[in-house]
């Protein structure tokens, strides 16, 4: 019988380094982010990954989040989070975004979070840019946009 479980790979080296990502920006852990353990938990350290890719995602797509203009959607159809090392509150977390990969009508947000230089995790999350009908090609100016933003480019300020 095979195996039926489908993991990722551990992250390369390069995704533990904050320069590595284009789009950074700075958060606080909240106090109830914290578990039975004092540690932040697993959920909180994923809703960071979420808000720094859609952080991301509203300045590559400008109306992406406003449902009474979009034209289309973004949907999360993958996501693969590695935690790599515990967090505890209080804690300024830098978070890091970039493009992974670019396909004909989806991409991978890739994200990091930092604490004191120190990467706590990394996700990758395949989005599909979705119209009324299902999947549609990604706009040549929003690929330039993804472009400019892929891991390893130079951060935007």
């Amino acid at each position: 019988m095979s195996d039926l479980t489908t993991t990722a790979a551990r992250p390369h080296e390069m995704r533990l380094r904050l320069d590595s990502y284009p789009v950074i920006d700075v958060v606080q852990a909240r106090y109830g982010d914290m578990d039975a353990n004092g540690h932040l938990n697993n959920l909180a350290l994923e809703s960071l990954h979420e808000n720094a890719r859609a952080t991301m995602n509203q300045s590559l797509f400008p109306d992406i989040y406003d449902v009474t203009t979009r034209r289309l959607r973004l949907v999360t159809s993958q996501n693969a989070v590695h935690f790599l090392a515990e967090a505890h509150w209080p804690a300024t977390i830098q978070t890091g975004a970039g493009v992974g990969r670019i396909g004909r009508t989806s991409f991978v947000a890739s994200t990091g979070l930092f604490v004191e230089g120190h990467c706590v995790g990394v996700c990758d999350t395949v989005l599909v840019l979705l119209g009324d009908d299902g999947p549609v090609p990604i706009p040549a100016d929003r690929v330039a946009a993804l472009e400019a933003v892929r891991l390893g480019a130079p951060r935007s300020t």
